[in-house]
């Protein structure tokens, strides 16, 4: 599938980059949030794993991302990201077909991608989570030295927040991550102090309730969020089916590791799932609830 490139216009008037795959006989489109400090264009390999299923696929480079505007790395609020959701995808209501939607977020793009769910279930039919960044791993002493920061200096930037080799065991992967000139290399103190806070804001939920299957797709050598956190909130998950598979030995970005192609087959098994009791996953790493 070819790519139509443009932007759309955010509720405060930034131009965001979006990427639109469009398949003539498609019965659903998969609009994508990608992780921190990525764009779209890392996610062009998806229309070619699911060339053969009837999807239609949307990214967009997040404000301040890739090629969209708005201030590197920073956000007012988490809050930017969640309104900027709801207006892509009236954007594409608008201009494309308005087909039943599955919202899939990686790793930042998880966490907003379920705060947004949550507020409105009622624009989606699915709800697929790559290793969700819904927790941090942050030593004590760092988190307070950043709660303080964030209080007198949030545009503070801090480089190079991933290792590289962290993500993936690819070799190819990690060389292509480390010369994308797109990829945003720094984090600023208000961007963490925001994850972290609706990160918690999540983990404090009993219950959090979908009328549509949820999928969480997970690495199982997980060096960038925290896996426990999404273990347990997963358990709090209510839906009409739900669905958590980890891939043992993977790093955080499952969909470029070695060994890729499991992943993206688990993905399409996810996308062609009716939402109602199926046979267990083939994969024996996989845990399944209905």
């Amino acid at each position: 599938m070819n790519a139509e490139i443009g932007t759309f216009k955010t509720e405060d008037g930034l131009n965001l980059h979006y990427r639109y795959f469009h398949k003539p006989a498609a019965v659903k489109t998969l609009v994508i949030l990608h992780g921190h400090g990525e764009h779209s264009g890392r996610y062009e390999k998806f229309s070619r794993f699911l060339s053969a299923e009837p999807v239609s696929i949307a990214v967009y480079d997040a404000r301040g991302a890739g090629q969209s505007e708005g201030r590197e790395v920073y956000v007012d609020s988490l809050e930017d990201y969640i309104r900027d959701v709801s207006s892509f995808i009236a954007f594409l209501k608008d201009r494309y077909e308005a087909l039943p939607l599955t919202l899939f977020g990686h790793s930042l793009g998880g966490l907003v991608a379920l705060h947004w769910a949550l507020r409105f279930p009622h624009k989606i039919s699915k709800l697929i989570l790559s290793s969700p960044c819904l927790g941090l791993r942050i030593p004590e002493p760092l988190l307070c030295m950043n709660n303080f920061f964030n209080k007198v200096v949030p545009g503070l930037i801090y480089k190079n927040p991933v290792y590289p080799p962290h993500l993936t065991h690819n070799p190819e992967e990690v060389d292509h991550y480390r010369k994308d000139q797109l990829i945003k290399r720094k984090i600023s103190v208000r961007l963490l102090a925001e994850m972290i806070k609706y990160g918690n804001l999540i983990e404090a939920k009993d219950i959090l309730e979908f009328p549509f299957p949820v999928h969480i797709l997970m690495a199982g050598l997980e060096k960038v969020v925290d896996k426990e956190r999404t273990v347990r909130v997963f358990e709090r998950i209510k839906a009409p089916k739900k669905n958590l598979q980890i891939f043992e030995g993977f790093y955080h970005e499952i969909f470029n590791e070695l060994g890729q192609e499991k992943v993206f087959d688990a993905l399409i098994a996810c996308l062609r799932d009716p939402g109602v009791s199926v046979p267990e996953p083939h994969y024996p790493d996989s845990h399944s609830h209905d």
